[in-house]
């Protein structure tokens, strides 16, 4: 080294230039940056030393970046990466800057030596000189770059939609933004015991909120997603509360376009009065009842069960969600579906006034209440009525005679009912009761034991 060289080296990171001034001790160097700032450096910290006629000076700096600008075009390392590659050429800034502009002024392989330093992609430093990649690693490293900016453009897209809700904007989440959320939900439910909380809290901090478990949780309620009175043992179950892109898709595909019917010889029961017995606030609606008076004097019995599996293919999407959830299952707080609502309630319920796919049982009793004949039937049933509970008692209680059915039904039910205990079994009755909660709000209703619960039971 000597006076005037030019000389890079690395400032926190940073690639920067200075003029050599003058020693420093036995080894070591004061050099001058462009804004004059002297700086004692030991010959190890030079990482380029531009070669040049003439000495430089720190006022130098300013015009020579300027003049390597312009050569600063990284397409030209992939060129003179498939020139190399074919032979598996290695070069170094002074080769590369003849290769790209025929040339090698000071600013050319400077420049060279900024474009060869700078890739990750194309080349690999190997002593003073650089290797061409192969062609397989290159398409790994395209892959592998291509994803990681794929995930700062959907990291700062979710950061950018949070902004939008939290100044009260409507938004579509995007399905990218499922993880993220869920991250932030995973720290708000587990506190200390997330799993990857790091990750969490990083993204908590991008967002601007302080790293705290009651952060993250303030941040879900601001943004509508959580409500201030979540449910938060339920979260720790990890119970699925929504369903991925993929089971939707299936859903609506299914609604738009449904799968041809694997039952081909269904029986046809709209003829039948059906009567749905539920709960009033039930939406799934998944049992009925009918009455069939034979032209011999004989009375059937139909219970009606709604079959979703006319909608689902097994091995599908939908029917590996079913098996994984299992059961609906019914909370204070509401319900966690075990099918995607369009479906559940919809063509998979029995609906008033809609054709709708079932499995039919059909029995005779005796007089004494015992099954003298019955038989199964995948069927089509159009229900009729739409009746609660409350309905139901008040029609009993009234003996409404226009719809005789309900009342039989009932008689059949206790006929049913007596013949088992005379069998030897046991009825076991135990105060039942339904919670409901919202908000602050909590609502203790006792069931009563019935002769329209007895009748669907």
């Amino acid at each position: 080294m000597e006076k005037g060289r030019l000389i890079e080296f690395r400032l926190h990171g940073e690639r920067t230039l200075a003029v050599l001034d003058r020693p420093e001790g036995k080894k070591n160097w004061v050099a001058i940056d462009a804004g004059g700032q002297a700086r004692i450096l030991a010959p190890k910290q030079v990482t380029y030393e531009v070669t040049a006629t003439e000495a430089f000076k720190p006022t130098d700096i300013e015009r020579f970046l300027a003049e390597v600008e312009s050569y600063l075009d990284p397409s030209g390392l992939e060129v003179a990466w498939e020139l190399l590659s074919e032979d598996s050429e290695a070069t170094n800034p002074e080769e590369l800057a003849f290769l790209l502009f025929s040339e090698q002024t000071p600013a050319q392989c400077y420049a060279a030596h900024c474009l060869l330093s700078d890739d990750k992609l194309y080349f690999k430093q190997k002593g003073d000189r650089y290797e061409p990649r192969p062609a397989s690693q290159v398409e790994d490293l395209k892959h592998q770059l291509d994803a990681a900016s794929q995930r700062d453009r959907e990291r700062q897209g979710f950061i950018d939609r949070v902004q939008q809700v939290l100044a009260g904007e409507t938004i579509e989440w995007e399905a990218s933004d499922r993880s993220r959320i869920e991250m932030i939900e995973r720290l708000a439910a587990f506190g200390d015991e997330c799993p990857n909380r790091a990750a969490a809290i990083e993204l908590l901090e991008s967002l601007g909120r302080p790293p705290q478990v009651k952060a993250a949780f303030q941040l879900l309620v601001e943004l509508k997603i959580w409500s201030e009175h979540e449910n938060l043992h339920l979260r720790r179950t990890q119970l699925p509360t929504y369903f991925s892109t993929k089971v939707l898709d299936v859903s609506h595909h299914c609604l738009q376009d449904p799968p041809p019917d694997t039952e081909t010889n269904r029986l046809d029961l709209t003829h039948l009065k059906v009567f749905t017995i539920d709960d009033a606030s039930t939406t799934e609606i998944d049992d009925g009842l009918s009455l069939e008076y034979c032209e011999d004097g004989r009375e059937r019995l139909w219970i009606h069960i709604a079959d979703p599996t006319r909608w689902m293919t097994p091995g599908d999407p939908l029917d590996l969600e079913a098996r994984r959830r299992c059961t609906t299952v019914y909370l204070p707080t509401g319900m966690v579906p075990m099918l995607p609502e369009e479906l559940a309630t919809g063509p998979m319920s029995l609906n008033q006034g809609q054709i709708c796919c079932a499995l039919s049982f059909c029995v005779e009793l005796t007089a004494e209440g015992a099954i003298d004949t019955f038989s199964i039937h995948p069927s089509f049933v159009k229900p009729t009525y739409r009746l609660t509970y409350d309905d139901v008692d008040e029609m009993l209680h009234l003996q409404l005679t226009n719809e005789p059915e309900i009342e039989a039904l009932a008689n059949y039910a206790k006929l049913r009912h007596t013949w088992r205990q005379s069998q030897g079994a046991i009825s076991i009755h135990m105060p039942e009761t339904t919670v409901k909660v919202r908000g602050d709000e909590v609502d203790i209703q006792i069931i009563d034991d019935s002769r329209s619960r007895q009748l669907v039971g």
